[in-house]
């Protein structure tokens, strides 16, 4: 059996090399081509030594409106997370831990908003925020994107807070600790994992929403990266080693985070696989 076991390794090894090599090519020449001049992409070779240069990411770089979308994208990420997780929390710890009534209604609405897909949110959207004048604005573009992220943010940590005994919670009040004190200081803390993924999932679905800023963006004063992107690949000229390089710059925020917090997302999503 050993023997047996030994032999299929050299084969799944290869498996996965060939599977994942399907997935990571493009990326690669999208990583290949950032580095590389116009006259080197086009010249009909897939990948070619020479003609490798940094003034792509110098050109990005250097356009003062990229800088501003790309702080644009950073503060709606980051605000979006918060709101996410906040509502997430709090509405995910009473879903799971109290007798609401019509909890299952609530849950199946939950279900029901997230299969719609996002462009038939658009319109009742875009009415609701001229009616209350925030079109063109950072609070507009969260509130729109946070309907993306909060169903989803609040299903998953209900699930998880359904995996932690409702011992830890009694035992807590019995300290005489309040909800707050007890979902702040016992229950967060063992969430960790959960907490981490609903994080990571809020924060890449704004960074790269593209969607809702198209509606909603009527200025550079609130455009974000994926504008930036867009306009540059529908330019009348289009520069393919600068729109790598901007490629390149929208991914990599998510590569960071994804790196920093592998340990947290594995965790969370085992441990909100298993019920106890």
């Amino acid at each position: 059996m050993k023997n047996e076991k030994r032999k299929t390794h050299p084969i799944s090894y290869i498996s996965l090399i060939l599977f994942f090599s399907f997935f990571l090519l493009p990326v690669l020449w999208i990583l290949y081509a950032s580095f590389k001049t116009g006259s080197s992409i086009t010249n009909g070779k897939l990948f070619s030594l020479g003609g490798f240069t940094l003034e792509n990411y110098r050109t990005i770089v250097q356009r003062g409106d990229f800088l501003l979308y790309s702080l644009n994208s950073l503060i709606i990420a980051i605000s979006v997370t918060i709101l996410s997780l906040f509502t997430g929390i709090i509405g995910g710890y009473a879903l799971s831990r109290y007798a609401i009534k019509a909890k299952n209604t609530w849950i199946s609405i939950m279900f029901i908003a997230q299969m719609f897909p996002g462009v038939l949110l658009i319109i009742p959207l875009y009415d609701l925020m001229l009616n209350y004048h925030l079109v063109n604005t950072i609070i507009g573009i969260v509130i729109a994107q946070s309907t993306l992220t909060i169903p989803f943010a609040m299903w998953l940590l209900k699930g998880y807070f359904d995996g932690i005994p409702r011992s830890l919670d009694e035992a807590a009040m019995l300290d005489g600790a309040g909800v707050l004190k007890t979902l702040w200081s016992i229950i967060l803390p063992v969430s960790i994992p959960g907490v981490a993924i609903a994080s990571f999932y809020s924060f890449v679905v704004s960074w790269g929403n593209y969607l809702m800023v198209s509606v909603l963006v009527q200025s550079n004063s609130t455009a974000t990266l994926p504008i930036a992107l867009y306009r540059l690949s529908s330019s009348l000229t289009l520069q393919w080693g600068n729109i790598a390089a901007a490629t390149i710059f929208i991914v990599l925020p998510t590569v960071i985070l994804f790196a920093i917090f592998q340990r947290w997302l594995v965790s969370g999503l085992l441990g909100g696989a298993v019920k106890q």
